[in-house]
């Protein structure tokens, strides 16, 4: 998904990661869209996170977190 529909996923409450993360790696948003929450607890302001992210490969590659659980059990299924 794009960067704008990550970001309204994001208030909406999901997490998302991007494929230039780990497998565990994740973040949120509060509802209004002023901070993020990132897997480990860190919390940012919306600028700052976006700030030192402009390069072309932030404006696609987002997609719904899986939990490393449900990876394995997707692993285990194929």
């Amino acid at each position: 998904m794009t960067k704008q529909e990550a970001i309204e996923q994001m208030k909406q409450g999901k997490k998302l990661t991007h494929r230039s993360f780990s497998n565990n790696e994740f973040i949120t948003s509060d509802k209004t869209g002023l901070y993020y929450t990132f897997e480990d607890g860190v919390r940012c302001f919306f600028p700052e996170f976006w700030k030192w992210r402009l390069s072309e490969s932030w404006s696609e590659g987002w997609e719904i977190f899986k939990s490393e659980q449900q990876n394995q059990s997707q692993d285990a299924s194929n």
